[in-house]
């Protein structure tokens, strides 16, 4: 009978550690996007985004990272973004960080 008792309390002691080891509390959620930096639009209402094959989203963030994405246009790049939401009718993304590719190709220049 002490054999079943103490296979219950371990289970109650088990349990709870198992559930919060798997929560993801007080981590933000955050997402990565693989694509290359465009500008969309005309002057003076441009604005920088990523291309995913034949999709756009729009890129938003700090002023300085901006900045810098606006001069690797055309370049491959994964984003880190921590909000995605519709602006003006435009998915648009918060980034957070940006990191160059070097040895990334789309679907379509697979077919070329």
């Amino acid at each position: 009978m002490n054999h079943k008792k103490s296979i219950v309390f371990l289970m109650l002691l088990i349990i709870p550690f198992i559930f919060i080891s798997c929560c993801n509390c007080g981590s933000e959620n955050e997402t990565y996007l693989n694509g290359k930096i465009v500008v969309v639009g005309n002057e003076p209402f441009a604005k920088l985004a990523i291309q995913i094959d034949n999709e756009f989203i729009i890129i938003k963030g700090e002023p300085k990272l901006l900045q810098l994405l606006t001069k690797k246009q055309g370049l491959y790049y994964t984003l880190e973004y921590n909000n995605l939401f519709f602006e003006d009718g435009f998915k648009s993304i918060n980034v957070t960080k940006a990191i160059p590719l070097l040895n990334f190709s789309t679907s379509e220049e697979n077919k070329k």
